[in-house]
């Protein structure tokens, strides 16, 4: 016979420092001006397996001449947090982008190759989303968030293989799967943007606008 859980029951102490992880993080997501200070400094990113498996994975540095994927990964949360902060909205939802931002290329640890000329990752965005929800369920985070984050993870790279503006059709089909996961093509967009700003002398602009505009157009 099954016998009930111990409502005083301590929980191990691997649980309570992953709870305490997990909830640093939520925090500096919601409102540190620069994340990535704040991650280097409170030693979060070597708690973390997910982001220290990025340190060193290399990029292609004709699109990433700012350097490895960890250090992509930092501005990217910080390009997020400076681009929410100029129009701010609920802080809850800061805490969504800034961390999908940061953990947008989680994939590419497994996804990295290189054959001397140049760099791919494909499929790390699918992976990523993989990823962000196994470790969302294991540093305690609210199960409407780590789906949110983890959408804007699996389809930040959404707008790669269309050139000019996509179309109606794609706009709708991406905003659903968006909103099915409890966010928005406008919390999309910031998470792309802060992709193309975090690369350095290559930085991007907005590749989320078409897809903004479109939208507009249909509604």
């Amino acid at each position: 016979m099954a016998h009930a859980k111990d409502p005083y029951s301590v929980p191990p102490l691997e649980h309570q420092a992953d709870d305490r992880t997990g909830d640093a993080l939520r925090r500096i997501a919601r409102l540190a001006t620069e994340p990535s200070k704040d991650l280097l400094r409170g030693g979060l990113v070597s708690r973390l397996p997910e982001l220290a498996a990025l340190d060193s994975v290399p990029q292609d540095p004709r699109w990433h001449p700012e350097g490895d994927v960890l250090t992509h990964s930092l501005l990217a949360a910080d390009a997020a947090a400076e681009r929410w902060d100029a129009a701010p909205g609920p802080i809850d939802r800061r805490e969504i982008v800034v961390l999908a931002a940061l953990f947008h290329d989680v994939g590419k640890s497994a996804t990295t190759q290189s054959d001397g000329d140049s760099v791919t990752s494909h499929g790390h965005a699918e992976l990523g989303g993989e990823i962000v929800l196994r470790m969302g369920a294991r540093l305690g985070w609210p199960d409407r968030e780590t789906t949110a984050i983890a959408a804007l993870v699996r389809h930040h790279m959404a707008h790669v293989s269309v050139q000019g503006d996509p179309t109606r059709k794609a706009v709708r089909r991406l905003s659903r799967r968006l909103a099915d996961a409890g966010t928005s093509l406008a919390e999309w967009s910031l998470v792309v943007t802060a992709d193309g700003a975090a690369r350095g002398s290559a930085s991007t602009g907005s590749r989320a606008e078409p897809w903004l505009r479109v939208a507009s157009s249909m509604e």
